[in-house]
């Protein structure tokens, strides 16, 4: 079903040290032209504008994902005779690796301006691709359609999917590690080693030894804490505004046929929906692309999206103001403010929030297992865990000099103030 490739393959790695690939199946996935375009994506979007060593990408995670789940099944193998077979194996390993091969550039910002899911182009791939297609069709010609299956987390392969997309998967623990390492944050560290340990199949269930139950705690402590320090850092969160108003106002130019540089890359994204879009012209998008696009947007004619793409390219990103929920009539009340002093709110303003994630905020529980079998939620074992309740934050974001009152921007604190917000 598999071959192996004649010399094992390693790459060195900040977070797993080496990560091995034995199945000639992986190896050619992974110099698939599809894959390889996962350089050219930054695993944390805009992040490096605030964490400047934040330069990794999804093909250092994909792999790190991989090198996870090869990790998870060697120890399920040998402590409990599962998978048991090369087909469920190849399986767990190509789902692993191939995740997030249909992520576009900046992470997810690019999918709610033109609205879409890397997901979706990530199963498209994996059935239309011809290169990727043929390589997963060597197991036989179901496979490619059973890792779309796992995936789209589709209940087939229920413990598959487990270890792909749950409370305690794969892709969150090589993520949470990796991330913290290239932003250089210690609190989004724990003992992936022990946490691989403790874990064993159970039914269709993933669950945990007992006496792992602070391995998971480090573990859950870690993910809480870069979600609220880092994934939703303010400054990460400005520069997401201001490349989605940037790309808004490049779509609105576009279909409004006002003068606009328009590479033959990004053309498809404004002139078709994804489902009219192949995936060869999606794979011709990339952030090398995006970034050119932004410098010559830095020159446009229209003085808005020049303002917007020369902020961006140049880090002069938008600042934010802590507030309360707002009501539609206040926000509208905010928006005539801007437009008084000459600002359209639609590009040069922003409401937003985002939420720290507690434990029970997520469908699915991490089972703790006492030796005598008896099973419960970690929350209802861990104090530590129950005590993570949902943060939710509330910002106003727009240009620095307005927040400040520079030139003959009055500052917006005082509006806000007048509205008692």
């Amino acid at each position: 079903m598999t071959d192996w490739v004649d010399k094992e393959k390693v790459f060195k790695d900040p977070v797993h040290d080496y990560i091995y690939v034995f199945d000639k199946l992986i190896w050619d996935l992974i110099n698939t032209r599809a894959f390889q375009r996962l350089r050219r994506v930054r695993q944390l979007g805009t992040a490096y504008l605030t964490y400047h060593g934040a330069e990794h990408t999804r093909f250092t995670h994909s792999l790190g994902v991989y090198e996870t789940m090869r990790k998870v099944l060697s120890h399920f193998d040998r402590k409990f005779g599962w998978p048991g077979d090369t087909r469920t194996r190849l399986l767990a390993l190509c789902a692993a690796l191939l995740h997030d091969i249909g992520h576009g550039p900046f992470s997810h910002t690019i999918e709610t301006v033109f609205k879409f899911h890397h997901e979706q182009f990530s199963q498209r791939i994996l059935l239309e691709d011809p290169d990727v297609n043929e390589i997963l069709r060597r197991v036989d010609p179901q496979f490619p359609e059973d890792v779309v299956n796992v995936i789209a987390k589709k209940d087939k392969f229920p413990l598959v999917v487990k270890l792909i997309s749950s409370q305690l998967d794969v892709d969150r623990m090589d993520y949470l590690l990796r991330d913290a390492v290239n932003t250089g944050v210690t609190y989004g560290r724990f003992e992936l080693e022990r946490l691989i340990r403790v874990m064993s199949p159970q039914g269709n269930d993933i669950v945990v030894k007992k006496s792992g139950q602070q391995t998971v705690e480090q573990y859950i402590l870690a993910r809480y804490f870069m979600y609220s320090q880092v994934y939703q850092h303010p400054v990460t969160l400005s520069s997401d505004v201001l490349l989605r108003h940037a790309f808004l106002r490049a779509k609105h130019l576009h279909m409004s046929d006002r003068a606009l540089f328009l590479p033959d890359e990004l053309r498809p994204f404004l002139d078709k929906t994804m489902d009219e879009m192949s995936v060869e012209e999606y794979l011709r998008m990339d952030e090398s692309v995006m970034t050119y696009t932004f410098h010559r947007w830095s020159e446009a004619e229209d003085a808005i999206l020049r303002d917007l793409a020369d902020r961006f390219i140049n880090r002069r990103l938008f600042g934010s103001i802590h507030t309360r929920e707002l009501k539609e009539v206040e926000k509208q009340t905010v928006r005539d403010m801007f437009r008084s002093q000459g600002l359209n709110p639609d590009y040069f303003l922003a409401f937003g929030h985002s939420t720290a994630a507690g434990y029970h905020m997520y469908h699915q529980g991490i089972t703790l297992v006492e030796e005598d079998g008896h099973r419960m939620d970690i929350a209802d074992a861990s104090p530590l865990v129950r005590s993570l309740k949902p943060i939710t934050q509330y910002r106003i974001f727009c240009p620095k000099e307005v927040l400040r009152g520079e030139g003959s921007y009055k500052p917006i604190r005082g509006w806000l103030e007048a509205l008692k917000i």
